[in-house]
């Protein structure tokens, strides 16, 4: 994962390192509004600058339709998202919701768990046996087929529900996919 695409958020920080290892990881760092007040070496603040301490010295996207993050995830092919957590709670629903409305492929990261959007076109990935993960449909998502977990799917229509929460991963590689609608998949993080 050398060479990613960061955004770095104004919400809370993980505590562990986890932003540093991902800003060394990183070729283009993303600063969202008053994050760039945290730490140096962004490439670009992008957002409306209402939080950020020199808003003078930043050109502003004064487009309030979209939040901050949606705004960076539209412009640019991100990788990952860190410091969405904590904060308020619209702004933690607002980062699932605009990898949905931006067909974002990036991973937002948590302090121990990871998220990232299932396209039409399916997700393999890589996991620890025994890894707790969740589906979580996000309205209506049709034939989703889940594989390598404990409980299974096999092109299961869902809708926004707590059907797919807490499920674990049995197989070294878990997969997911559907023919349609918005779906999160979570994962109990256990590496950067």
């Amino acid at each position: 994962m050398a060479g990613i695409t960061l955004v770095v958020a104004n919400g809370n920080w993980p505590q562990s390192d986890l932003v540093e290892t991902l800003l060394e990881m990183s070729d283009f760092t993303i600063a969202l509004d008053g994050a760039a007040d945290k730490f140096t070496g962004w490439d670009i603040v992008i957002g409306d600058m209402d939080s950020i301490s020199n808003p003078q010295e930043h050109k502003a996207n004064q487009n309030q339709e979209n939040t901050d993050l949606a705004k960076a995830l539209e412009e640019f092919e991100v990788d990952a998202v860190v410091g969405i957590g904590g904060g308020r709670l619209d702004h933690r629903l607002g980062a699932f919701s605009a990898l949905f409305e931006t067909g974002s492929d990036a991973i937002l990261y948590f302090e121990g768990w990871r998220a990232c959007r299932v396209d039409k076109s399916g997700l393999e990935i890589e996991l620890k046996k025994g890894t707790v993960c969740s589906i979580m449909p996000f309205g209506f998502v049709n034939k989703i087929t889940l594989q390598g977990t404990e409980y299974e799917l096999t092109e299961q229509d869902l809708q926004t529900s707590t059907k797919g929460v807490g499920n674990t991963s049995v197989s070294d590689v878990v997969t997911v996919s559907h023919e349609g609608g918005d779906l999160l998949f979570i994962w109990e993080a256990n590496e950067p």
